[in-house]
C-alpha cells in the first residue's frame, strides 16, 4: 500500500468510500465510489459529494449542507437504517472457496459479479432490479461500487465475450475430483438474436425454440462443477465429447436417465472410450427375470439408506454388463400398491398380472461399461437424485429471465451469474444434508432465515438486531454463526 503524505491528524479521518485531497494548506474529503468501464472493462472511481474540511485545531467540519436536518417524527433517518446482513455474512464468511478465486480469475469485476449472484440467489433478481437489493444490503456498506442496470448489462456481455476466463475458474473449482456427467436439460427462450436457440423437443415433448443446458456434477460435494450451452437442435450424445473435451475432466462416469439408452448412443460413448451406467427400461429384452426370481434369498446384499439392496450381475458380449438390483423396501410397497388396485376392482390389475411382475417389485436395472462392484455401480447411479436438485435451482430457484438475453455473450455471461449462484445453493444443500436437516428446512427456508437477520445503523454505528428463535435454532443446528 502506498504510504500516506498527509499528516497524522488528517490520516485519522480516512474512513471508507471517502477521499481526502489537498488545496494548499486545506484538506477536504469527499465521497468516492467505483464504476464499470465498459470500454476498459473494469472498475474507475467516481468522486461524489463534498462532506467536510480537516483542522489540525478542530478536525473534521462538516459542510453546510450536510448539516441539513433530516429528521422524521424527531428521529434522524440516519438512525433508522437498516440493511439485509445475514445471507450476505454467510457468502463472504462460509462461501469463501467459491467467491475468493474470483478475485484472483477476474481482478477488475470481481465485486459486481459477486452482487450479481447474491441477487440471483437470494432474490431471483433481474438486472434491472439489482441496484435496488444491492442498496438494501449491508454489501453497499463493504463493496465500494456503483451498481446499475446499465453496469450490470454490460458487465454480463464482457463475462461472455470470453469463455476462457470462465472455464478457468469453473476448473479451478472443480479440481482433480472424478466428476459424474448427470444430465442435459433444455430451456425455451424466445429471444430471436440468440444463435443457439433453435427448434427441438422440450422436456415437455413439444417441439420449442430452446437451447440445451449440460451440466457436470460431483456427488462428493453437491456442487455443480461444469456447464456449457449448445445448440437446441444438438442431442445429448452429441454434447458429450465438445465438453469433455473443454473440461479436460478425467475418469468421467456417464450417468443418464432412461430415455438416454439406445445402442447408437452406447456405441458413441464406447467410441469416446467413456464411462457410462445407464438405466434399463422394465420391459428391456437384456434383462434375464430369471435371475431375479431369487435374488431376494441370495447372499448378495449391501445397505443403503438402512434399506436392504440385493443385487446380481452378468457380462454380455461387446465388453458390457448388466447389473440388477431390488430395493426390498420399494418391493413391499409396489407389492401393496397393486394389490390396493385389485381390491378397487381395477381391471388393470388382476390376480395374473401379479403373479407375472412379481420378479419386477421393487427392481431396476442398468448396463455399464464399467466392471466394479455392485454397491459402487449402485452408489454411482443413486448420485443421480442430485440432479434434481441441480434443475430445480436452475428452472425455479434462480428463475427463467436469462431466456430474454439478447445477444449470445449477454446469455454466456448470465449463465456464468447462475453458475456461481448454483455453486452456493448446492453448497446450502450439502450442508443441510451434513447436518441431517434436508427433511426440516428447504434450501429456500435457509436463504430466507438468514436473509431476515438485519443491521441497523444507530447513530453512525451499525449493529445486528435482535436474533429471533427459529434463526438462532437453525444456525446452531447447523453449526454457523453471524460474524
Amino acid at each position: 500500500m502506498k504510504k500516506s503524505t498527509y499528516p497524522n491528524w488528517v490520516d485519522k479521518h480516512r474512513k471508507s468510500g471517502t477521499e481526502i485531497r489537498r488545496f494548499g494548506k486545506k484538506f477536504y474529503i469527499y465521497e468516492v465510489s467505483s464504476y464499470y468501464d465498459k470500454e476498459r472493462k473494469k472498475g474507475r472511481k467516481k468522486t461524489g459529494k463534498f462532506l467536510g474540511t480537516i483542522t489540525e485545531a478542530e478536525g473534521f467540519l462538516e459542510s453546510q449542507k450536510m448539516k441539513v436536518s433530516r429528521t422524521y417524527g424527531g428521529v434522524a433517518i440516519k438512525n433508522i437504517t437498516t440493511k439485509e446482513y445475514g445471507f450476505s455474512a454467510f457468502i463472504q464468511t462460509y462461501c469463501k472457496d467459491i467467491t475468493d478465486p474470483l478475485k484472483q480469475h477476474f481482478p477488475m469485476q470481481w465485486e459486481w459479479i459477486l452482487v450479481a449472484l447474491y441477487c440471483r440467489l437470494l432474490h431471483t433478481s433481474p438486472l434491472k432490479n439489482m441496484d435496488y437489493y444491492y442498496k438494501k444490503s449491508f454489501l453497499s456498506e463493504q463493496l465500494n461500487v456503483t451498481v446499475s442496470a446499465k453496469a450490470i448489462s454490460q458487465l454480463i456481455k464482457d463475462l461472455g465475450s470470453d469463455r476462457k476466463p470462465l472455464t478457468d475458474y469453473m476448473k479451478h473449482i472443480a479440481g482433480s475430483e472424478n466428476y459424474i456427467l448427470i444430465d442435459a436439460t433444455s430451456i425455451v427462450s424466445y429471444s430471436n438474436n440468440l444463435t443457439k436457440v433453435c427448434i427441438g423437443l422440450s422436456k415437455n415433448k413439444r417441439y420449442e425454440p430452446i437451447f440445451n443446458l449440460l451440466y457436470f456434477y460431483s456427488p462428493h460435494n453437491y456442487l455443480p462443477a461444469y456447464y456449457r450451452l449448445f445448440n437446441g437442435n444438438i442431442k445429448d450424445v452429441k454434447m458429450l465429447a465438445t465438453t469433455i473435451k473443454e473440461s479436460s475432466f478425467k475418469d468421467i462416469i456417464i450417468i443418464a436417465d432412461k430415455g438416454f439408452f439406445s445402442e447408437e448412443n452406447l456405441l458413441f460413448l464406447e467410441k469416446e472410450i467413456l464411462n457410462y451406467i445407464v438405466p434399463l427400461r422394465r420391459n428391456s429384452l437384456l434383462i434375464d427375470y430369471k435371475k431375479y426370481e431369487n435374488i431376494t434369498k441370495s447372499k448378495n446384499h449391501f445397505l443403503f439408506e438402512k434399506r436392504v439392496i440385493y443385487y446380481d450381475s452378468y457380462k454380455l458380449p461387446n465388453g458390457r454388463f448388466v447389473y440388477l438390483f431390488v430395493d426390498e423396501q420399494m418391493m413391499i410397497k409396489e407389492k401393496r400398491d397393486f394389490i390396493i388396485r385389485m381390491q378397487k376392482e381395477n381391471e388393470s390389475y388382476n390376480e395374473d398380472k401379479f403373479t407375472k411382475q412379481l420378479p419386477q417389485f421393487g427392481s431396476f436395472s442398468v448396463i455399464t461399461n464399467n466392471e466394479s462392484k455392485a454397491e459402487t455401480i449402485f452408489l454411482n447411479y443413486k448420485s443421480r437424485m442430485g440432479v434434481e436438485v441441480l434443475f430445480d435451482g436452475v428452472k425455479n430457484i434462480l428463475g427463467n429471465d436469462h431466456t430474454y438475453m439478447h445477444n449470445d455473450e449477454a446469455l454466456e455471461g448470465w449463465m456464468f451469474i447462475n453458475h456461481l449462484a448454483l455453486l452456493i445453493h448446492h453448497k446450502i444443500y450439502g450442508l443441510l444434508k451434513e447436518k441431517k436437516l434436508i427433511c426440516k428446512y428447504s434450501i429456500r427456508d435457509f436463504i430466507e432465515y438468514l436473509a431476515d437477520v438485519k443491521k441497523v445503523k444507530i447513530n453512525n454505528e451499525w449493529f445486528i438486531e435482535p436474533i429471533i428463535a427459529e434463526q438462532k435454532k437453525l444456525l446452531l443446528k447447523m453449526g454457523l454463526t453471524i460474524p
